[in-house]
């Protein structure tokens, strides 16, 4: 009596299998390692901007306190202005002016201005996606108030 041969698959589907699935993982983890990386440097540069800016606010309140003898001289139209710059191509504007210093007891002052802007030559926005950069470097510009 013949005896057939048994051919089994099950070895080497389940060897796909477990290839598959260790492919997938690691794709997986670099694309989360990925993702990881970029929010770390995103969270760094807005760490850094924040730092900034509250430097600059703080800057312009001394600026408000030390011109707070003047108020008593300043005539209500006059406008004290200052521009804090905050990076290459931002700054901090800053503008006040008197209002009710009729008297040493009534001392006030009204902001007219605190926005940041950003100036339109030394602004350049990459729009461009990392997997597909171009030669050209097409960039935005925008004052921002």
């Amino acid at each position: 009596m013949k005896r057939r041969p048994i051919y089994s698959t099950h070895i080497g589907a389940a060897s796909i299998l477990l290839i598959f699935l260790v492919l997938s993982l690691i794709s997986f983890a670099a694309l989360a390692l990925v993702n990881s990386r970029a929010d770390y440097i995103l969270s760094k540069k807005m760490f850094e901007r924040s730092i900034s800016y509250f430097e600059a606010c703080h800057e312009a309140n001394g600026f408000i306190a030390e011109n707070d003898p003047s108020f008593y001289s300043m005539d209500k139209d006059t406008e004290l202005k200052k521009s804090i710059p905050l990076s290459d191509f931002q700054t901090l504007d800053v503008s006040f002016k008197a209002s009710g210093a009729d008297s040493t007891d009534s001392l006030s002052f009204k902001i007219t201005e605190w926005c940041v802007v950003t100036h339109d030559e030394k602004a350049n926005f990459d729009e461009t996606l990392p997997v597909m950069k171009s030669s050209e470097q097409g960039g935005a510009s925008f004052r921002h108030k």
